[in-house]
């Protein structure tokens, strides 16, 4: 047997919503099935309580049948004018004994009983339902008791009548809340199964695929947008991630290639050479060098792109102290340029590690010096404005083309690869950095103008 939990939505929404309507609707008809027959039951038990108290009445009345023939004779005419089709009339003397009565309303059931019980009572013989009434009538020259018993056969059949009625109406209801249900659940559904669908191309087609999105902005038209902007991020992160791996593979081969060359020329015939072998393995160190260095930023990348790579409470540093420190080690390894700095008088704090504001210099100065041209300078600017510092790194070198400004943060991107690759960037200093000024919430903008130079500016918020 197929278990509930097994169903597909779509069964299970027309499973449960069958059935809500179903039950509400049975309930509802055994609730007025049960008020209609209670309220006919009362209304007949009033009828009949009447009928006896104008019986009463009528033999109470001053001076009615002045001798009991006559009464009796009196008594035959009016009941057989007020008995009604579905009722039995009889009157008993003093002794419980039957005197005038008409025919029983029920085949097999006995009428000719008294019955001690006053006010109206219900007995059922068979399938037939009676109401029955006895009550002491006095005259002048009769003392006895009447008894009305009246048959409700004819209501039991209205009421049996009603519940086909409702039975019918049910069986109609169930057709009807089923095909409603189906209906609504495929109408309902249909979205979710173009994205089934959708997830289902993708395999065959790739991330391209998309869902069409209604008009509507209901929940499941924000399900759609929800997942085609997901499948647009999922997209993007496969193509940075497709284009990581060329880059990562194509700065790698360079290296790997060179290394295989030298210890292949070795093998062959450079080891007897001295002058050779020293070239070769000078060589080698290089690459193994740039090797490092590559796998050092390619980890340093990979490291403050993670979920884990985030700060609580960032440690105070004085700006200043680092763009000097940082300024002093760079012109040890580069005397002939001239690194100027201003504005280095401020005491303002900025909320991010010292190391790596210092790493972030690093990397604005070294792109600047390698970049410079004749005019070997840069210029590194400390400044406050409202409530933020700006740090600017500025150089007179080849610049950059505007259209590529914005691309220059990615992974592995040159703006000139012949010249990036004989300086020996890798393409991952601004990107290192534009994860770090992100990670402390600051703001990174690279200005630049080709042929006059370029200024980097970072931004944080005290």
């Amino acid at each position: 047997m197929l278990r509930l939990q097994n169903l597909k939505i779509k069964w299970k929404l027309v499973l449960w919503s069958s059935t809500l309507i179903m039950g509400l609707f049975l309930g509802y008809n055994l609730l007025q099935y049960v008020v209609i027959s209670t309220w006919m039951t009362h209304h007949e038990e009033v009828a009949i309580q009447v009928k006896m108290d104008k019986l009463q009445q009528y033999y109470q009345t001053e001076n009615h049948a002045q001798s009991y023939s006559d009464l009796l004779k009196s008594s035959k005419e009016f009941l057989q004018s007020t008995k009604e089709e579905s009722e039995t009339i009889t009157i008993f003397d003093q002794n419980k004994k039957p005197i005038i009565g008409s025919s029983s309303t029920v085949d097999g059931w006995k009428t000719q009983k008294s019955i001690s019980h006053s006010g109206v009572m219900t007995e059922h013989f068979g399938d037939d339902q009676l109401l029955l009434i006895e009550e002491p009538i006095s005259t002048h020259h009769f003392h006895g008791s009447i008894k009305i018993v009246r048959n409700l056969k004819p209501f039991d059949s209205l009421l049996d009548q009603f519940g086909i009625v409702m039975l019918m109406t049910l069986l109609g209801a169930i057709v009807v809340s089923i095909g409603g249900a189906l209906f609504l659940s495929s109408k309902l559904l249909k979205p979710l199964q173009e994205i089934s669908m959708t997830l289902t191309r993708v395999k065959t087609y790739g991330l391209t695929e998309r869902v069409i999105v209604s008009e509507n902005r209901d929940e499941i038209s924000e399900l759609a947008i929800h997942f085609n902007q997901l499948m647009d991020e999922l997209e993007e992160s496969f193509n940075k991630q497709k284009q990581f791996v060329e880059d990562a593979s194509h700065e790698l081969r360079t290296p790997l290639a060179a290394l295989k060359g030298n210890l292949s020329m070795l093998n062959r015939w450079g080891k007897d050479d001295r002058e050779v072998l020293e070239k070769s393995l000078s060589s080698s160190l290089k690459e193994v060098d740039r090797l490092i260095h590559l796998t050092k930023n390619l980890l340093e990348l990979t490291r403050l792109e993670s979920k884990e790579n985030t700060t609580n409470a960032s440690p105070l540093t004085d700006p200043k102290v680092v763009i000097k420190r940082v300024v002093e080690k760079i012109q040890i390894l580069h005397p002939d340029f001239n690194l100027k700095t201003q504005g280095l008088h401020d005491d303002s704090l900025v909320h991010i590690d010292e190391d790596q504001l210092e790493q972030l210099l690093v990397i604005f100065i070294d792109n600047a010096i390698k970049y410079s041209r004749q005019l070997k300078e840069v210029m590194i600017s400390l400044s406050k404005e409202m409530n933020t510092i700006k740090i600017s790194v500025q150089d007179w070198g080849i610049g950059i083309p505007n259209e590529e400004i914005p691309l220059v943060i990615n992974r592995f991107y040159r703006v000139d690869k012949s010249r990036n690759s004989k300086k020996g960037g890798h393409g991952l200093g601004l990107s290192i950095a534009k994860r770090i000024v992100e990670k402390y919430n600051g703001d990174l903008i690279i200005k630049s103008k080709l042929h006059v130079g370029t200024i980097v500016e970072l931004t944080f918020k005290l």
